[in-house]
């Protein structure tokens, strides 16, 4: 958990150099009190103890006063990790700093791996649900062109597309599709339009839609906002490609902290 008052103070502002201004102001030979280092870092005294605390520096020497000393061996952690929190999040970073710091190789490699991992997961859903998007845009328009259709009933509609009936009755009993009946036998009829619905969910539940989402894109269609959705996408595509370029600049850095915190750590035994 996030230590109160801690997670937004230490959140790295790269761009202007605040992490990397703790390397340019170390001294290799400079023994550091907490009030020094917490100077350095633009950060409280209480906050920098509990960095150590959790494992985000290695632990401090122990003065004959009982005093801690930090030396360039924290700062150079205390840069490092502001680095991995934007680029693995302050949980992933503390478990990879915690790992480096334990000489446990195996587990920071799975990390990176996951983090790294998960980000791809992002993109490949987020490419799918765009192209879902551009097919359902495309749905949309062909639904519309085909206004006077005459109405089916529900084994031609799921037919049309490669469905079970079955499972259109259980999208119209969660509300998705709503329609008419055949008033001398009551069976279902579906028009044009819940023809257009219908093709939406089945596409959209092909790729792993849930029910809420599918019922907002159905209501920015039915509203005549279908644009909206692809725009979202594209700023969540924008933002994922942000996050990535923070997660390798974290990766990068972390490879160099390796070298130096553990000396051929990319070597195999």
């Amino acid at each position: 958990m996030q230590a109160e008052g801690l997670g937004s103070s230490l959140v790295p502002d790269v761009a202007s150099g605040a992490a990397k201004s703790l390397r340019r102001r170390s001294n290799p030979r400079t023994q550091l009190r907490p009030i020094d280092l917490a100077r350095m870092a633009g950060l409280g005294v209480t906050q920098i103890r509990t960095y150590e605390r959790v494992g985000f520096l290695p632990a401090a020497e122990r003065g004959a006063n009982g005093y801690r000393r930090y030396s360039a061996d924290h700062v150079e952690a205390l840069r490092v990790s502001r680095i991995l929190i934007d680029g693995y999040g302050w949980q992933g970073a503390l478990e990879v700093m915690r790992a480096v710091h334990l000489g446990d190789r195996p587990t920071a490699y799975g990390l990176v791996n996951s983090r790294h991992a998960a980000l791809d997961s992002q993109r490949i859903r987020i490419a799918a649900a765009l192209e879902a998007t551009d097919a359902v845009l495309r749905r949309s328009k062909e639904a519309s062109q085909a206004r006077g259709r005459a109405a089916v009933r529900i084994k031609e509609a799921a037919r049309t597309v490669g469905v079970r009936p079955s499972a259109v009755r259980f999208w119209e009993r969660q509300g998705l599709l709503h329609p008419a009946r055949e008033p001398s036998t009551e069976y279902r009829l579906y028009d044009a339009e819940q023809l257009g619905r219908l093709n939406v969910i089945a596409l959209l539940r092909d790729v792993g839609y849930r029910f809420d989402t599918i019922r907002q894109v159905l209501d920015e269609l039915a509203g005549g906002r279908p644009d909206q959705i692809r725009h979202a996408l594209d700023e969540r595509l924008e933002r994922l490609n942000q996050m990535t370029w923070s997660c390798i600049t974290a990766t990068s850095t972390l490879h160099n902290y390796l070298e130096s915190a553990l000396p051929g750590a990319g070597r195999s035994r």
